[in-house]
């Protein structure tokens, strides 16, 4: 259960009744997560397999239905929905809220979602990127709350998301911080990255980045590593020969650090984020291994480093804190945004024309 989170000070339109429920969909390649909330406590919480659903609609309805039962279990209903946001991965046009790129669900491209929302629920809703929507999550619910905040999600590909002003950043064509698509290798040489580019901070940092830089290493040298006689190298068996005392897996943790200080830096120079957070499943352990912490360590140094003194010295990076809930509690908090803004703008023009 999330306790109750104090409200980063958003004055310029009103946030909802501190009583509202509203719902967050994440819906992830695999499966969708869902939360209701209300006011800032999360109330309930579910997932099913996206496998189970053909189309979004199917994905809203079975939404809706847990809902109803959570909301029942209240003595309230679904009317009482605040707002419904859904938060998904890919670029997402924000003006019709249609999925134009995406890893997974490519059947679902060119699908207007808000729209398939709104038939579903007859509630205001909201849809964002699910990067953002895990910034924005963190922003507003996790250990480091600020209305300035970044996050990058490290796994197979490398994700982000960027609040400023305590909304997201989701630029004029949907790739406003797209982190993972940074330029840090400028050479003839620089490694392809999977999205046809070369020298991307996601082909040095990301699952594939740092088994390459692994195996670079055992290739051109002959240091002793127990890495060499592993069936298969990933950054978790890294991880765990670093935190064993490997130099090759040490080595390879420290070199991926580099890399993600060198786009922080350039990062904390466009955006000027109070607090940048790591988060997804290669974080090497986290602050629980030694490992995670010098691995944190490294990257705050090269940040530091590269950044001018005022935007790099202060700049607080840190691992996130909501896990696996970032992207629902996310949704859920864009949706009231939105909402609110909507419901501000037509009492606006009501007193205008009265």
């Amino acid at each position: 259960m999330i306790s109750t989170v104090n409200h980063v000070d958003d004055s310029d339109t009103p946030a909802p009744d501190s009583d509202a429920y509203v719902m967050g969909i994440d819906l992830g390649g695999t499966s969708v997560k869902l939360g209701i909330l209300r006011g800032d406590t999360l109330i309930s919480r579910g997932r099913f397999s996206t496998a189970q659903c053909k189309t979004p609609t199917d994905v809203f309805r079975q939404a809706k239905s847990f809902a109803t039962e959570k909301l029942n279990a209240v003595d309230a209903s679904v009317n009482d929905l605040h707002s419904v946001g859904l938060a998904m991965a890919g670029v997402i046009d924000e003006s019709t809220a249609t999925l134009k790129e995406t890893a997974n669900l490519h059947s679902w491209h060119g699908i207007g979602f808000r729209q398939e929302l709104i038939q579903v629920f007859e509630r205001p809703v909201a849809v964002i990127n699910d990067a953002n929507a895990a910034a924005l999550g963190e922003a507003f619910h996790g250990r480091h709350r600020t209305e300035s905040l970044a996050l990058l999600t490290l796994g197979t590909g490398i994700g982000g998301g960027i609040i400023v002003g305590g909304r997201p950043v989701n630029g004029s064509h949907g790739c406003g911080g797209e982190i993972g698509h940074v330029t840090i290798d400028h050479s003839p040489d620089a490694r392809p990255c999977g999205c046809g580019r070369a020298g991307h901070l996601e082909a040095y940092a990301g699952a594939a980045g740092i088994v390459m830089t692994a195996t670079e290493q055992l290739d051109n040298s002959d240091h002793p590593s127990c890495l060499r006689i592993l069936p298969r190298l990933s950054p978790q068996t890294i991880a765990t020969a670093a935190e064993q005392g490997d130099q090759v897996a040490i080595e390879t943790v420290r070199r991926t650090a580099v890399h993600l200080g060198r786009a922080i830096a350039m990062l904390a120079q466009i955006a000027d984020p109070s607090v940048v957070l790591l988060g997804g499943a290669v974080t090497f352990g986290g602050l629980e291994t030694k490992t995670g912490r010098d691995f944190l360590k490294t990257i705050h140094q090269e940040t530091v480093r590269l950044s001018l003194v005022q935007a790099g010295s202060g700049l607080e990076i840190d691992f996130a804190t909501l896990g696996n809930d970032a992207g629902m509690l996310g949704a859920a908090r864009h949706a009231s945004q939105t909402a609110c803004e909507h419901d501000f703008d037509r009492n606006s023009e009501s007193r205008h024309e009265d």
